[in-house]
């Protein structure tokens, strides 16, 4: 396959990903750890870098509600809420 050619898919996976399309081809992460639980600062999303306390309430509540975490990471996040 040719260097163009395979620039070309590449490309077309990565803008079908991005679209949302295709999503029955892109696996599923379970147990998401988002932020570390030493020091409870975001590894992603729009707060990385950004410890919880740092954190507005509401997204912390649905960090809970929406996102597969574990157990310490439900707990850690309820702590910052009380």
């Amino acid at each position: 396959m040719s260097e163009k050619k395979r620039n070309f898919i590449t490309t077309k996976l990565m803008h079908a990903h991005r679209s949302g399309n295709n999503n029955n081809q892109i696996t599923k992460r379970k147990n998401l750890e988002p932020f570390r639980i030493t020091d409870g600062v975001m590894k992603i999303g729009k707060y990385k870098g950004k410890k919880l306390s740092q954190i507005p309430r509401e997204y912390l509540q649905w960090m809970i509600k929406e996102m597969d975490l574990s157990p310490s990471r439900i707990s850690a996040i309820k702590d910052i809420l009380k």
